[in-house]
Formats: C-alpha cells, sequence, structure tokens
C-alpha cells in the first residue's frame, strides 16, 4: 500500500462535516442468462442488461436500507437494544457473551461455552454462591478472550470484581460501543417501516414526513446525524393537490424521544413493531444513562446516487486490474481489457476464447447512505459475505452458490440476516 497528496489546511476534519464518499467499484465475471446461448447473444445480453440496471439506479436511486454492517459481525446488536431499551442488563450482557451461531474459532466457542456454564450445579438462590460462581469464571475467561473482543472483556472484567451486577458491567463497555447497540436497534425499525413504507407505494401521501430543513454544520445544524438544525412538517392536502413534494422528499423517524412520527399506516407500523418487541415510544424517554439518551433522526426513504458512471468490460484475466490506480498512473501502465459502454463489440472480442464481463461503476453517496446498499438495488442480488464468498470469478459465477442450494435446500444467509436484512427494492 502507497499514501500520498497529503497537505497542510487551516482546519480539521470533525464529525457532521463530511459531504459525501465517492466509490469506484468493479463487478467481476457478470453472468447473465442462458449459459447455452451462443458466446454472441451471451455477450449482448449481458452488457444490455448491465446498461438497463446502471441507468436505472441513476434514474430512480434506491431504497436507502442501512447495510447488514450495521448490525454486527453476528447481526445481534438490535437484539442488545432492546434489551437496553427494556433496562434488562443482565439478558444484554447474555447475548453479546453467548455462543454465536457461526464465524468464531474453537477457542472462542469453547470460551463462551465455559461463560454460558458458570452457573452449572449452583442453586441461584443463593446469592453468595452464584456470585462466588461468576467471579471465578469471570477470572479465568477474562484471560481467553480475543484481544478484538472488547465488548465481551469490558463486560467480564467488571463481573470479576462485581459478580452479579450486570448493570455496572454494561456500563463498563465504552460509550461509542454502548451507543452502538441503540443504534442498530433505531436502524433495524427503520428497515423494516421502509419496506412497508414503499410496499403501499411510491407517491407521496397525505401522513408523509418530508424534511423541510436540514443545516450543514457551518449553519449551526447537526451534520450528518442528529436532529439539531432539522425541521420536517407532515404533508398536507394542499401539498398533495399542488404536487409540492416527491417520494425523494420523504423521510421516516429513526426512532427516539424528540422525533416527529408519521400520521399514516407507517406510524402505525412502527408502533406494532416495537410492540413486537415489548417496546412502546416512552422506551427511548425512559433510558436513565444520560451518555446512551436517544433524541432520534430522520432519514430519507429513497437515496439517488450522483456523478453515477459505467464502463462495460471485457478481460481475460480473472484477477487482472480492471481500474487504473493513481500509481499505476504515475507509472503509465495501462489496463489490459476492452471497453465496450458504446455497445460496440468486435468480432475479435466476440471469438475469443475465456473472455470474462465486468463491470466499473463509480458513484457518490450523501452521508450514512450505503455502497453494499446501492450494489444490492443493482445486481439485485444478496451483499452478504456468505453469499458474495461462494461466487466466481470465472465461469459460472452462481454455481457454488447453486450446488449449496441443492445440498442444504436452504439460503446460505444465516436466518438471523432474514430477519434484518432489506425487504424491498426498486421496481
Amino acid at each position: 500500500m502507497r499514501v500520498g497528496h497529503f497537505k497542510y489546511v487551516n482546519q480539521d476534519l470533525r464529525l457532521g462535516l463530511l459531504k459525501g464518499n465517492r466509490f469506484d467499484i468493479v463487478l467481476r465475471n457478470v453472468c447473465v442468462g442462458d449459459k447455452f446461448a451462443s458466446k454472441e447473444e451471451r455477450f449482448s445480453r449481458v452488457t444490455a442488461v448491465l446498461r438497463e440496471a446502471a441507468e436505472s439506479l441513476k434514474e430512480n436511486g434506491f431504497i436507502n436500507y442501512f447495510g447488514m454492517q450495521r448490525f454486527g459481525k453476528f447481526k445481534d446488536t438490535h437484539l442488545v437494544g432492546i434489551e437496553i431499551l427494556k433496562g434488562n442488563f443482565e439478558r444484554a450482557c447474555e447475548i453479546i457473551m453467548r455462543v454465536k451461531e457461526e464465524g468464531e474459532n474453537e477457542r472462542t466457542v469453547a470460551t463462551r461455552q465455559k461463560w454460558a456454564s458458570r452457573f452449572t450445579g449452583v442453586n441461584l438462590e443463593d446469592d453468595r454462591s452464584a456470585k462466588d460462581a461468576e467471579m471465578k469464571c469471570a477470572q479465568t475467561v477474562v484471560r481467553e478472550l480475543g484481544r478484538f473482543m472488547n465488548c465481551e472483556t469490558s463486560i467480564v472484567s467488571s463481573l470479576s470484581r462485581r459478580p452479579r451486577d450486570y448493570k455496572k458491567a454494561f456500563g463498563s463497555i465504552a460509550k461509542h460501543m454502548r451507543s452502538m447497540f441503540l443504534h442498530a436497534y433505531q436502524s433495524y425499525v427503520w428497515n423494516k417501516a421502509a419496506s412497508h413504507r414503499i410496499s403501499e407505494g411510491t407517491s407521496v401521501r397525505l401522513g408523509d414526513l418530508v424534511l423541510v430543513e436540514d443545516k450543514g454544520v457551518k449553519e449551526g445544524g447537526s451534520g450528518t446525524s442528529g436532529l439539531k438544525g432539522k425541521d420536517v412538517r407532515e404533508v398536507t392536502q394542499d401539498d398533495l393537490e399542488t404536487c409540492k413534494y416527491n417520494i425523494t422528499d420523504v423521510v421516516l423517524p429513526l426512532v427516539g424521544s424528540r422525533i416527529t412520527f408519521p400520521t399514516d399506516s407507517t406510524g402505525d407500523y412502527i408502533d406494532s413493531l416495537l410492540e413486537e418487541d415489548g417496546l412502546s415510544r416512552e422506551s427511548f424517554e425512559r433510558i436513565d444513562d444520560r451518555e446512551l439518551a436517544v433524541g432520534g433522526d430522520y432519514r430519507k426513504v429513497l437515496c439517488k446516487p450522483s456523478d453515477v458512471e459505467y464502463q462495460i468490460k471485457f478481460y481475460k484475466d480473472p484477477v487482472q486490474p480492471l481500474v487504473q490506480t493513481d500509481l499505476m498512473a504515475v507509472q503509465n501502465m495501462a489496463l489490459d481489457c476492452v471497453d465496450v459502454s458504446d455497445n460496440t463489440i468486435s468480432d475479435d472480442i466476440k471469438n475469443e476464447e475465456n473472455t470474462i464481463v465486468g463491470m466499473v461503476i463509480g458513484f457518490t453517496l450523501p452521508p450514512s447512505a450505503y455502497a453494499t446498499i446501492t450494489l444490492r438495488e443493482l445486481m439485485k442480488r444478496p451483499t452478504s459475505s456468505n453469499y458474495q464468498a461462494e461466487l466466481s470469478l470465472e465461469g459460472d459465477c452462481e454455481a457454488k452458490v447453486k450446488e449449496g442450494k441443492k445440498k442444504t435446500s436452504k439460503s446460505i444467509a444465516p436466518s438471523i440476516s432474514k430477519v434484518i436484512a432489506p425487504g424491498a427494492t426498486l421496481n
């Protein structure tokens, strides 16, 4: 890795100053249509589909879901958030410490199992015995946790000194990590509400909320996140008759103690989601830890990326560069691939063996929008690491995925992902 372009500036970067993120992404070995069709038919089909998908993304944007990474490696951070809102810190610590479904080595699994069985043979009604058992287990387990298991280490370290005090143990986790659990639950509810809203149509309607003011940091607002400098209003009949707003103006709230709820069915749907989890709007007002207070926020239902550019490329080597890096430009290194974005495919390319089709797509997203969700809309395919790891760089790109489905007769994605993952795409 090499870095450069350093310079002195008059003002340092701070939270809230971000205007957006630029992405240039390579999609390799794009497979579309019948693999038994002629080479010319397959090339024509794949290039047509790629153009249509890219133009649709540019024109329509995508549902502005929070990406799966918002919910942590094990897709359970929002579950911790639910327990925090309930004031059940013992259960919150249990979810963090419990054995995970997959993705950890045998030593870590064994350590988690040891913690889960710390009360085996102990009478929990005997408080002293329970505390002694937990303290002894904590003193052992804390030495066995991995170096990056910060939340687990904080919890166990605290319980080794003050056993059975789970509120204290949870409070020992760093503030930004504790907040992450609540933000994950806000995001979970938002994703569900967005799917509900889009399922009922993409026209503005009575009761929708629209963002009418969003001040940046320099204008006195909070910038990328937070309520400061933001103002919403409810869509009225006059607004509908004058076509004052469209769906790109509509926002949904991230549930908190200081936000306005939509008065259409989406507001009722949010209430039903909270109720399913044993919560209500008032739950966000009862948090007694001031560091964890969540006022809420607003997020646009749709996101339209700007400066969308794309090239369709034919190449031979599955791992060759398809984007010229700054270092390649300095060293005057050219790309060894053919750009067919202008819809012209020469006879030489059509007749070559082992030609692979790829796409390079670039776009700019506003703060808090996810490139993974952008790609999900573009490709109409999952963005989970489980799915992506099964793809092939040459040949039938989904051959391993199809084989895995035959063996398991179910999706390769973890079951919890089905609950959290975005539930709709734009047509």
